[in-house]
């Protein structure tokens, strides 16, 4: 299959046909996710808001994917990927050693929940529903891996023994593949009988059950083809989990800790089925199986989700068909230092070096600092911006002591101060002041990801469709920084204006969420730039937290009950990220960041660690009324 012309569109795994075309498009730092994670030792959550990765991960381990990386192993492309694998044991030079057993949660299960029936009854259904589809997915997979016929083949799969959790289900004459494939299609197809039934009591499969009892057939050695055992170790991949109901979730993770069956299962779900309260409590409980959270995984290695982006990024770009290039990065403009802006800079820096020696009149204390030599030194955008710093440093030292007010600064002083979180401040103000681009250049991109693949391929994808469009016309496949900070503006505002439809809770997310950036906006564009380069989130305490995961805290206040519901919301679709337990001013708080997506349109930098304490009221109040700007100037040194 050809690629489109524009590769990164492919943003979801199932809409990449072929298997050589996913595994030219896969990043294997993909795998950084999984090496620390017992993958074979008890069940594996991957959770993340939608465009995390989790299918392109369960992907990964289907039969013809397996197939295909093995056949392929030689091809450059693949073979980073190919060593991984076979490090993780899942490939060897024999070829694939593992079974992946995929089977999404999409058709029918839900539905149980709205029959007229007692929850036992209801759980009956589905695992009997469950039990028969996860069958059918093992025997398809088992003819896939060993290149057969599906169903033909059937009668070459041999059962050891029936487990006894099958001939208790009323499957006493499984002697194989067709019996198996029998049986289960029965089940299935009662079950679906028992959905469409005025009595679906009545319809009832005799294969209903109380657990995951197909488990067993997943076991070493438990199924053969021709005599030898099916795979060395065989993995059962439940996709889409969050589109059961509630409590069918919960009947299915405690079934799976009940059994402690010692089958490898990966379960794959957004963070959106998850309760307020496990939100809040960061995603990650379950004493009884492996919770990797893909986003905040990535959150604790930027360098590496810049790394995996940069080789996603550079797969795609060279997969296109109607522009040769290898890199998406390398058409990225990456700095204002050419030319073309130089005439722009020298405008700005005599309107900054002007103003500065204005408000710097009078006062000797400075004198040292107006002949310091990096306001001389550098390009004319670097002097600009040293200006720009040196203008902050004037703020500040208005709020500061009077009793200092007669000495001079020392020279090293003023080098000491502008340091790189200032000079940050600086440029970003300059930018703001002179609309100038900000956010352009491939780093930038990365961080406007928020650690989410897919939002990663979003942006990335308007970008290359422009060096696409230059290509086709016989342009320069050259995106300029002002194109860029456009692009970046525009999908920021499509992020804005998309909350109120992708989340629970969406108008008061919306609202709440634009009072955060607005006080960020307000804080970070102070004249002494207090928290530089500037603010990007607010902080609870841990004890505020506390109470909004108390069930009878929310109950008595519930202002605060809808505080909770709305910062899950947030949470669960990657729009504010949590950082639990982190230790300021001697208390320890939890640090909500803004999506880096929702930062251009209120001119916010990408930088994480400024951030404002608020109380549970405070916010309460921005829920209802908005945030609201102080009428008095403000100083938060």
């Amino acid at each position: 299959m050809r690629e489109p012309r524009n590769p990164f569109r492919l943003r979801a795994a199932e809409q990449i046909e072929s298997e050589q075309a996913f595994l030219r498009l896969f990043g294997p730092g993909m795998l950084d996710m999984i090496a620390e994670a017992h993958l074979w030792d008890r069940p594996c959550v991957f959770r993340s808001a939608a465009g995390g990765g989790k299918t392109t991960l369960l992907r990964l381990l289907t039969p013809n994917v397996l197939l295909a990386l093995y056949e392929n192993r030689g091809i450059e492309e693949v073979n980073e990927l190919y060593q991984r694998m076979v490090d993780m044991g899942v490939l060897s030079e024999d070829g694939p050693q593992a079974l992946g057993v995929f089977l999404p949660c999409t058709r029918n299960y839900a539905v149980l929940d709205d029959l007229d029936l007692d929850t036992t009854r209801k759980d009956r259904l589905f695992f009997a529903l469950l039990n028969a589809r996860v069958i059918l997915a093992l025997l398809r997979a088992v003819l896939t891996l060993h290149r057969c016929t599906y169903p033909r083949d059937l009668s070459r799969i041999t059962v050891r023994d029936v487990p006894d959790s099958l001939l208790s289900l009323g499957a006493s004459k499984l002697n194989g593949g067709a019996d198996l494939h029998s049986w289960a299609t029965q089940v299935e197809t009662a079950v679906c009988d028992a959905i469409d039934s005025f009595d679906p009591w009545e319809a009832m499969p005799p294969g209903g059950a109380d657990t995951l009892t197909s488990l067993d057939l997943l076991k070493p050695g438990v199924l053969s083809l021709d005599g030898q055992p099916v795979a060395g170790r065989i993995v059962l991949m439940l996709d889409d989990v969050h589109l059961l109901t509630a409590r069918q979730r919960s009947t299915l993770f405690a079934s799976l800790a009940h059994l402690r069956s010692g089958i490898p299962i990966w379960i794959a779900e957004r963070f959106e089925a998850l309760a307020p309260d496990e939100l809040l409590s960061s995603g990650q409980q379950g004493r009884d199986y492996e919770v990797v959270a893909i986003e905040q995984f990535w959150r604790g290695r930027r360098k590496r989700f810049e790394n995996l982006a940069y080789s996603v990024a550079d797969r795609r770009a060279s997969a296109a068909t109607q522009v040769e290039v290898s890199s998406l990065a390398a058409c990225l403009d990456v700095s204002l230092d050419s030319a073309e802006w130089h005439i722009r800079f020298q405008d700005i820096l005599a309107e900054v070096e002007s103003r500065v020696r204005r408000e710097a009149v009078g006062q000797t204390k400075f004198s040292d600092w107006l002949q310091h030599e990096n306001l001389l030194a550098g390009s004319v955008r670097d002097r600009a911006i040293n200006w720009r710093a040196l203008e902050i440093l004037l703020s500040r030292e208005r709020w500061q002591s009077q009793t200092r007010l007669d000495f001079v600064l020392p020279r090293n002083e003023f080098e000491e101060r502008t340091d790189s979180q200032i000079r940050s401040a600086a440029e970003l103000f300059v930018a703001h002041e002179f609309d100038l681009p900000y956010y352009f250049g491939p780093s930038r991109l990365v961080a406007l990801a928020s650690s989410n693949m897919e939002q990663f391929l979003w942006i990335s994808g308007d970008e290359f469709e422009e060096v696409v469009s230059a290509a086709i016309v016989r342009k320069p496949p050259r995106v300029s920084a002002g194109r860029q900070d456009k692009l970046m503006r525009r999908a920021s505002d499509v992020l804005w204006n998309d909350i109120p439809r992708r989340s629970r809770e969406g108008t008061a997310v919306r609202q709440f969420l634009e009072s955060i950036a607005r006080f960020c906006q307000h804080t970070t564009f102070l004249p002494n730039a207090p928290y530089d380069p500037g603010v990007t989130g607010i902080a609870i305490s841990m004890s505020d937290r506390e109470r909004l995961l108390d069930s009878s805290y929310v109950k008595s206040r519930p202002e605060h009950g809808q505080l909770a519901r709305v910062l899950a919301s947030a949470i669960a679709h990657n729009l504010l990220e949590p950082t639990l337990d982190y230790k300021c001013k001697g208390s320890f708080w939890m640090v909500l960041n803004l999506n880096r997506l929702l930062c251009p349109t209120y001119w916010l930098p990408l930088q994480y660690g400024g951030f404002k304490e608020k109380t549970l009221d405070e916010l309460s109040a921005w829920l209802k009324a908005g945030f609201r700007r102080p009428e008095k100037a403000e100083s938060l040194l």
